[in-house]
């Protein structure tokens, strides 16, 4: 009553009852409303320990289900990315599940593996995604994509990546922006200085909203200047006779 009433925080001490008591009818029940309201709440701490005994101590499948999806998202946003692979995985080797929810459970062990530094495995499930996503998942697998590509020195199909998500998913401003700092990077490994530069530049002067980008580009654009100096220095003139 209270749960549909919306009296969420009202709801709590009476579902924490009734699952600390001996196992009932309404224990399942309850696991999964009170997991929801700390869910709705952004609150990890509590729902994770609530979603782990519905997944063990439930006999509808839709609430094991329900408990999975929810681990494999609060543990991801709690960094226990292994964890979160784990769930994944468990949710990709079910027969029947939503495109939305395969979406999820792909995208979830690409980040966690991009954090984990296996781009092997990221890779592959970024391809995945790539071939069937749209909108800013899309351009999120599209960024990887000329990510990898330039990882593996391939600088101008990256390039071409790069202007496919500029064209068609400019609307996901921020995977645009952090793309164009990939093709900063591809230029100067294609030994095209000026163009690097430019769009290093581009990016610093006129992005200042992503921070996290503006710092990349600036690392970027430092190391061409860098290495650039060192170039001209060890130049030495010859000496006139």
């Amino acid at each position: 009553m209270l749960f549909k009433e919306k009296l969420f925080q009202e709801a709590i001490p009476y579902y924490t009852f009734i699952i600390e008591e001996k196992r009932s009818d309404y224990s399942e029940n309850s696991l999964n409303k009170l997991s929801q309201i700390y869910l709705n709440k952004d609150d990890f701490k509590n729902a994770l320990p609530i979603l782990k005994r519905l997944e063990e101590e439930a006999y509808i499948s839709e609430n094991i289900l329900f408990a999975q999806s929810n681990l494999m998202k609060g543990t991801y946003e709690t960094e226990a990315y292994e964890l979160a692979i784990t769930y994944a995985e468990k949710i990709l080797r079910k027969d029947k599940i939503s495109n939305r929810l395969e979406h999820d459970a792909k995208k979830i062990i690409a980040r966690a593996s991009i954090k984990n530094n296996d781009f092997i495995s990221a890779e592959k499930y970024y391809i995945e995604i790539e071939k069937t996503a749209d909108g800013e998942l899309k351009a999120e697998a599209l960024y990887y994509n000329a990510f990898f590509k330039n990882q593996q020195k391939e600088y101008e199909v990256s390039n071409k990546v790069v202007q496919e998500l500029i064209a068609k998913y400019t609307a996901y401003k921020y995977w645009a922006v952090k793309s164009y700092v990939i093709m900063g990077k591809n230029y100067y490994a294609l030994n095209d200085v000026y163009q690097a530069n430019f769009v290093l530049e581009n990016v610093i002067k006129n992005f200042k909203e992503f921070k996290d980008i503006i710092e990349d580009a600036k690392t970027a654009l430092n190391t061409i200047k860098q290495n650039e100096a060192k170039k001209n220095n060890s130049v030495t003139p010859q000496k006139k006779k």
